[in-house]
């Protein structure tokens, strides 16, 4: 009866990837599960009630699957990094067919807004801070339980978890105008506050049985439209201020994982470098095929970040032409260069050097 029910099981598994668009072969990992904010975001927050949205057109001009909630015209840095694993499209936690066979390569949790701090994008309404995200994937152990049994902790134990957070910590709390933990935190204090909570998030994914780590450090956040706008940038030059300050926490953030990896044991902690990666790629943007390296191709206002992209906005022609899809995400086309640089390149910061390597360790 035991073999039936577990040939039943890789039956349906199978029959579920060949159902799914953008799977590129065999998973190379048993699943992937995401934690994180709108770069990532497949549509957690469609039934929400927030600004915090993507579920209109033109998001999702060039994705298969169409309009989903995805911040971008195409897929997600997620999307197509599962593509390279062999993996299908990873199932937004809130999607209501997100249960039984559907969880099984991974699930995901990220929210746009979201944040490591519960507070961080309240302006925007609901969302689901990293608390709430940790939760939510308790609550999917206790599903998978119930069809894997006692293999449920080697599951976990093989599959590669994704956790990037701390963008919206500073874009939607600490440099919002008038904000009061701006003035409550110094810089370094508030780095601080952000590195020991987003500690303890890690730790509890560890004490859950979570071993495959892949955490994404803050991006150039001074070089997205909205900040260019926002700090009134003439030029469309980074503003260095922005910069220094994300980069201060990505310095913390660093030390943190070398301190876990030794630490923490039989666990890889893969530190992605983010930022140095998207200011190499906005500097050199013609090495990279790009034409513009500081405009949104969708939205409104200087740099057109000033306006989130709405349905009353008509999207650049030439969008992989654009390295900013809108005044705060990426396009398709720079997410499929940073899944390849993920997948294959040479992550100086951690070993393995890269997530081929760690998902073969």
């Amino acid at each position: 009866m035991a073999s039936l029910f577990f040939f039943f099981f890789f039956f349906c598994q199978l029959l579920s990837g060949l159902g799914r668009s953008f799977v590129a072969g065999a998973g190379q990992v048993p699943a992937m599960f995401v934690f994180g904010d709108s770069l990532i975001d497949p549509g957690n927050n469609n039934h929400l009630l927030t600004r915090a949205k993507a579920n209109f057109r033109p998001h999702g001009i060039d994705f298969p699957e169409g309009t989903t909630g995805r911040f971008c015209n195409g897929g997600t840095l997620v999307d197509h990094l599962g593509y390279l694993l062999g993996l299908p499209l990873i199932p937004a936690f809130n999607n209501p067919d997100t249960h039984g066979i559907a969880i099984l390569q991974g699930v995901n949790y990220a929210s746009a807004a979201s944040g490591i701090l519960n507070d961080t994008g309240e302006n925007f309404g609901m969302r689901i801070p990293m608390d709430e995200q940790l939760q939510n994937f308790n609550a999917t152990i206790q599903e998978l339980s119930t069809m894997l049994l006692d293999k449920t902790q080697d599951h976990i134990r093989r599959s590669l978890f994704y956790v990037a957070q701390g963008s919206n910590d500073y874009i939607n709390n600490y440099l919002l105008p008038l904000s009061k933990i701006h003035y409550e935190y110094t810089p370094e204090a508030f780095t601080n506050l952000l590195i020991q909570q987003f500690g303890r998030q890690l730790k509890y994914l560890y004490d859950l049985g979570v071993r495959k780590f892949l955490i994404v450090n803050i991006s150039p956040t001074g070089c997205i439209p909205n900040q260019l706008a926002a700090q009134e940038s003439d030029t469309g030059a980074c503003v260095e201020s922005v910069n220094l300050l994300v980069s201060h926490y990505n310095r913390k953030l660093k030390e943190m994982v070398d301190q876990y990896n030794a630490q923490l044991k039989e666990s890889t902690f893969l530190y992605w470098d983010a930022f140095s990666f998207g200011i190499n790629v906005i500097q050199n943007y013609a090495n990279y095929g790009f034409k513009n390296q500081n405009t949104a191709c969708c939205g409104g206002g200087k740099w057109k970040g000033q306006i989130l992209c709405l349905p009353v906005f008509t999207p650049c022609q030439n969008r992989s032409e654009y390295v900013f899809w809108d005044p705060y995400h990426p396009t398709d086309a720079f997410n499929v260069i940073a899944s390849k640089d993920l997948y294959q390149g040479n992550l100086q910061a951690s070993f393995p050097r890269n997530v081929q390597q760690l998902v073969q360790s």
